[in-house]
């Protein structure tokens, strides 16, 4: 797991779950892609591979 700090644009930009929970669970069910970037920043890990939300401004 890689340990990085984001901006709080980058947190609400992509999916997250809670440090507690199953990386390995999210990808074995099929929500996250095996090769996705994980990375934990405080008490959230964050799947920057997937962005959420809609327009860029």
């Amino acid at each position: 797991m890689k340990y990085r700090r984001l901006t709080e644009a980058e947190k609400d930009r992509h999916p997250s779950i809670h440090y507690t929970g199953s990386v390995r669970g999210m990808k074995k069910l099929g929500f996250w892609k095996k090769g996705d970037e994980c990375v934990r920043c405080g008490q959230y890990i964050y799947n920057l591979s997937i962005r959420i939300g809609g327009w860029m401004r």
